[in-house]
């Protein structure tokens, strides 16, 4: 009975010491989970805190202490993908690139279809004046991954392409970038015509054409889109036409400042353009007496007549119509503005002209 006794006891007690060593295990674990989690909070808002010091530094222009700033943020959120981005783009703003690099080399190897890293890569190469390398980058960056909050930066990606493929003389590349945006159903009406007038920009009025007449359709009291027209109709020599353009815009917009100009300037143009229709003997030598003139008046300013003195003199017998014996006057003069205007680009190449209006006849008529 004694031993039974005991060994009960002893069963009890190690019982007890097994529940008390239990407990304190468990208690000792929470504790240290307590203490991790404590501690990883604790870094978390250390980095948070840099960070958002860093922004607000970079915003201020102290770029040099934003870029200190995002790398104390990093101490404690090493895997941060924003805090890399910005601490990489922060480095390009303050012209270190070889770091800022070979950060977003890093960046490229982790993440190769990032669209917001590459178009930062494009930056950094746009900046070293690596321009084949920037278009590249921008074109991945265009057509790689972006998350939904921040698409409004594919399309700002996407204009910069076009941008830089318009310096690189790559007009053709830029107006696909162009039409491919047009495309683009989530863009909005201001953007479209936006579109329209970059066509026009890149030399391309027939694709400016399609946007403007689409954007007069679904905006009739816009006169954007009409003044769009008006210089879609001017780039191809449709004088009339563009004319009237400008005209219903200042009608929907009296105070359309650009459209008054072009007006101003459609109207000169029509004023000595001699090959418009419809027009009879007195108007059409009017027109190219008044073309004439300004063509001869554009020469004189660059050559000082130096070895074309003969051709000025001939000019002015026809605009005062004496010495004269040709049946048609209007067209010797037509003939002599064109002579005189191809003399001029070669003995005045790098004066452009400065008349704006005879450049526009010169240039229709001689694709005619």
């Amino acid at each position: 009975m004694l031993v039974r006794g005991l060994e009960l006891l002893f069963e009890r007690t190690s019982f007890r010491s097994t529940g008390l060593v239990s407990a304190l295990l468990v208690g000792m674990f929470a504790l240290t989970g307590f203490c991790t989690s404590a501690y990883k909070h604790q870094r978390t808002n250390l980095g948070k805190r840099h960070y958002a010091d860093g922004q607000r530094l970079e915003t201020g222009g102290d770029v040099e202490s934003a870029v200190e700033e995002y790398r104390r943020a990093l101490i404690f959120a090493p895997d941060d993908t924003e805090y890399r981005i910005s601490l990489a783009s922060a480095l390009i703003s303050a012209g270190r690139f070889e770091e800022a690099e070979s950060h977003i080399d890093q960046l490229l190897q982790d993440d190769p279809t990032n669209g917001v890293i590459n178009r930062m890569r494009a930056h950094l190469a746009e900046r070293q004046n690596r321009t084949a390398a920037a278009i590249e980058y921008y074109q991945r960056a265009v057509y790689e991954y972006w998350p939904q909050n921040r698409l409004q930066e594919r399309a700002r990606a996407r204009w910069e392409l076009i941008s830089l493929l318009e310096k690189a003389g790559r007009r053709e590349e830029a107006v696909g970038e162009l039409m491919t945006l047009y495309a683009n159903t989530s863009i909005g009406p201001d953007a479209k015509l936006e579109v329209g007038f970059a066509l026009l920009r890149d030399s391309a009025p027939s694709e400016a054409a399609q946007v403007f007449r689409e954007a007069a359709r679904t905006a009739p009291k816009d006169s954007r889109p009409h003044r769009g027209l008006g210089q879609t109709y001017l780039a191809s020599g449709e004088f009339v036409s563009a004319r009237h353009e400008f005209e219903r815009a200042l009608k929907l917009d009296p105070h359309d400042n650009d459209a008054a100009r072009l007006l101003t300037l459609t109207n000169a143009i029509i004023d000595m353009d001699p090959d418009l229709p419809g027009l009879n003997n007195a108007e059409r030598r009017r027109r190219s007496t008044n073309l004439l003139k300004r063509v001869v008046s554009l020469f004189r300013q660059c050559s000082g007549g130096v070895g074309i003195d003969d051709r000025f003199a001939r000019a002015d017998n026809l605009i005062s119509g004496q010495k004269v014996k040709s049946a048609d006057i209007a067209f010797e003069m037509q003939n002599l503005a064109k002579q005189l205007w191809k003399d001029q680009t070669s003995i005045c190449p790098d004066s452009p002209p400065s008349d704006q209006a005879v450049w526009r006849v010169m240039d229709r008529m001689a694709r005619d």
